[in-house]
């Protein structure tokens, strides 16, 4: 089974996404949207079935071409899904997400990982794009 990452951006609703796009700053005054989440919660799942909960923050950057970038960061808050046992942080820094989904509204992939760590201190941060 192939293994995603999740995103699972508590508080933050498919339709707040979309609908905050027209009501965010412009981004860079290109006429980009610009989408962002503070302090809410995401779900890292690596290529090979680690996972971590972590306390993130997401920019989302509509651009007029339809490309969209997105920048998640964060600090790890718990290691896989039930597991608030943080002895389970990486011994070294974990990059293996390039190519998972990253921004995903029910079957529809938005955005794919194309960089990501996460550090033996617990610091999270992930790069997508679609």
């Amino acid at each position: 089974m192939r293994r995603r990452l999740l995103l699972l951006a508590f508080g933050v609703s498919v339709a707040g996404v979309l609908l905050g796009v027209s009501t965010q700053a412009r981004a860079g005054g290109n006429g980009a949207g610009l989408v962002q989440e503070r302090d809410t919660t995401c779900l890292a799942v690596d290529n090979q079935g680690g996972s971590w909960w972590f306390s993130c923050n997401i920019q989302i950057v509509f651009a007029p071409n339809g490309a969209i970038n997105q920048h998640l960061t964060g600090s790890v808050v718990s290691i896989g899904p039930q597991a608030p046992d943080s002895s389970s942080l990486p011994s070294q820094a974990v990059m293996d997400f390039a190519g998972q989904p990253c921004l995903q509204f029910g079957d529809v992939v938005a955005t794919t990982v194309v960089a990501g760590v996460v550090t033996p201190s617990g610091k999270v941060k992930l790069t997508c794009k679609g």
